[in-house]
């Protein structure tokens, strides 16, 4: 018997939530609060839920999303939308005029402050702050205890000194980049232009520069944006070393192509301990990434097992004795389909026995189905007690791409459109660049994070085998 979409979304939401609660029972976590005064352990990105818990969660957040899309006024949600550049603008308030910070002391924790007590501290008017914080109060970071007084919800912990939510907030140039999007698609010469040098961050900054040149000609800026492109990395790093079999690419070399301050090397160097390492990147970087490796992995750095070099993987690579894996992390989705297939092409012109391991998001189309589908309390029951990874199937209803929990991932490709004119790819065309480049796909794995690591192989020629 068909049901309506609303009674469809209810069911299937009640199912995630109830696999929800009993994962977080079974791994002894506590409940969540969006009024709890310390991170819950989800929060970490250290922390690696069970299979079934991270999909649980996803399903949930997906059906809160679609239930929003189909109950909401369209006018209102017009509204929203036009007005949803204040929230990137409110947060970078709160952040930079030290709104958080004082919230954030051990004094206030509990009570928050009212808004003439801020005014008192930071000299803000407290009748244009009261707008400020009412707004994000509404969109769950602080809580308005009593009229006028305000505290931090436990999402506000992340803009905290030291977290990695603070580092990528506070990387300024989206919003103006953003306001300069639709000049740079409309733009006669431009608009189907795919250089770097003709995107909407020339427009915004009023350069001629790429954003990379830009970078190293203002030092201040490369280092915060440096430190939030690692937040990224970050947040995947625990899934990215369980839910992949590293141990099965039999590999003697581990190269990491543009491979940053190193803290990819450093961690598999800890799982992978008869490897050998070599971290490549452009010369300004190497004396950072040499510094990071001398101080987290000191013994492998002195064993020259880590070896740290100066190489543009634009440039051809040079050939190592025995099976070498190179790694490319969230580097390809910043560049074109061309030079993607050029980068790669400097892999498989080595002709040795090499393997080539791609780490991005894998981009799924946001297709809804309204006919029945598994459902997803056996998607989800099929991952109780579960070792490996796998991911639940959406209902229907609910979008392919599991809808808003895609967001974050898709608002990042607008943000490389515009800096780049690079987007997320879908599987299909990372197949191509890579077919193009003379590799296979040989392994898909997702991870219980927002990215997916492409195993390939160099396609035989001239008689060579695999």
């Amino acid at each position: 018997m068909d049901i309506s979409e609303l009674d469809a979304l209810q069911t299937s939401l009640n199912g995630a939530l109830n696999a929800f609660r009993e994962e977080l029972t079974k791994a002894k976590l506590p409940e969540l609060s969006t009024f709890s005064l310390e991170p819950h352990p989800l929060d970490s990105p250290e922390y690696l839920p069970s299979p079934r818990l991270y999909e649980a969660r996803r399903l949930a957040l997906a059906c809160v999303g679609q239930l929003k899309t189909l109950l909401q006024s369209p006018y209102e949600k017009v509204v929203e939308h036009t007005l949803a550049p204040y929230d990137a603008v409110c947060l970078d308030i709160v952040l930079r005029t030290g709104v958080i910070d004082k919230l954030s002391e051990e004094a206030y924790r509990t009570t928050g402050l009212h808004v003439e007590q801020l005014h008192r501290f930071l000299d803000l008017d407290p009748f244009k702050l009261t707008a400020i914080l009412r707004y994000l109060a509404a969109e769950g970071w602080l809580h308005e205890k009593n009229e006028g007084v305000y505290a931090l919800n436990r999402p506000a912990l992340e803009l905290c000194l030291g977290k990695n939510g603070r580092k990528w907030a506070l990387t300024r140039g989206k919003a103006k980049i953003a306001n300069s999007l639709l000049d740079a698609i409309t733009k006669p010469e431009w608009k189907y232009s795919t250089s770097p040098l003709e995107t909407a961050f020339q427009l915004s900054h009023h350069t001629p520069l790429s954003l990379f040149d830009y970078l190293k000609a203002n030092p201040a800026e490369l280092e915060q944006w440096a430190n939030s492109v690692r937040t990224y990395g970050d947040a995947a790093a625990s899934a990215l070393l369980v839910d992949f079999p590293w141990k099965s690419l039999n590999s003697q070399t581990i190269v990491d192509c543009g491979g940053g301050q190193g803290y990819l090397t450093i961690s598999l160097a800890k799982i992978l301990e008869d490897v050998a390492f070599v971290i490549q990147d452009l010369p300004e970087v190497i004396p950072i990434t040499r510094v990071n490796v001398n101080r987290e992995s000191p013994a492998a750095a002195q064993q020259g097992r880590i070896v740290v070099e100066a190489h543009d993987f634009k440039t051809p690579q040079v050939r190592r004795s025995g099976k070498t894996t190179y790694v490319f992390r969230l580097v390809l989705h910043d560049w074109t389909d061309q030079d993607c297939t050029a980068i790669l092409r400097n892999i498989t012109a080595i002709h040795g026995t090499v393997k080539v391991i791609i780490i991005e998001h894998v981009a799924l189309p946001c297709t809804i189905s309204s006919t029945p589908q598994e459902q997803c309390d056996e998607s989800l029951r099929m991952l109780i007690d579960a070792e490996k990874y796998a991911t639940a199937s959406p209902p229907r209803y609910v979008p392919l791409n599991f809808g808003v929990c895609a967001k974050m991932n898709l608002g990042l490709g607008v943000h490389l459109l515009g800096v780049y004119n690079a987007r997320e790819r879908s599987l299909r065309e990372w197949d191509s660049i890579i077919r193009n480049a003379g590799l296979r796909i040989t392994l898909v794995c997702p991870l219980r994070a927002k990215l997916s690591v492409i195993e390939c192989d160099v396609v035989a020629v001239d008689g060579e085998s695999d």
